[in-house]
């Protein structure tokens, strides 16, 4: 007899709420990078000029490494938006983006820290850490609160239902 795993994806509506948030923010987050894979160097360069970067000159495999980034990050953007559309159908990748993001928002603090970034100079790194962080838990919280309500039941209860 083969037993079925119950899925994480919680089926209270506030926890589900709460979960397709994250998924949202996360695929506007993410998604919005494929600006700079249809931009122009030039265009592109004005938006990083504008995040707090210094003026970029035209270099092809800067060129080439931008629209590698962006694109992945886009295609994150539309793989949330799907999981937002249907959590359960797209469970494996849900349970994945909550430590994603966690681990991204990690990786975007020691940076931020090690380059000794400011505020009042690179004005976007703080809504980036932000993102990340709010992101990782709207995602995480109702997995983890349906594990916890499930480990608290007890272990017949299925077999009472029956």
């Amino acid at each position: 007899m083969v037993q079925h795993r119950e899925s994480l994806i919680p089926k209270s509506p506030g926890w589900l709420r709460m979960l397709r948030l994250g998924l949202l923010l996360s695929s506007i987050g993410w998604g919005i990078s494929f600006v700079f894979t249809f931009s122009p160097w030039g265009s592109a360069s004005d938006h990083l000029y504008l995040m707090g970067a210094e003026r970029i000159p035209y270099q092809p495999l800067l060129d080439y490494w931008l629209k590698m980034a962006s694109a992945t990050f886009g295609c994150i953007g539309i793989a949330s938006a799907l999981a937002c559309i249907r959590p359960g159908s797209f469970e494996g990748m849900v349970i994945l983006l909550g430590p994603f993001h966690g681990l991204i928002g990690t990786v975007l603090t020691i940076s931020a820290v090690a380059n000794e970034l400011r505020t009042d100079r690179h004005p976007t790194f703080i809504a980036d850490i932000t993102f990340c962080f709010v992101t990782a838990f709207l995602i995480s919280a109702p997995l983890l609160a349906n594990i916890l309500r499930k480990k608290s039941r007890p272990a017949n209860a299925d077999e009472n239902l029956a």
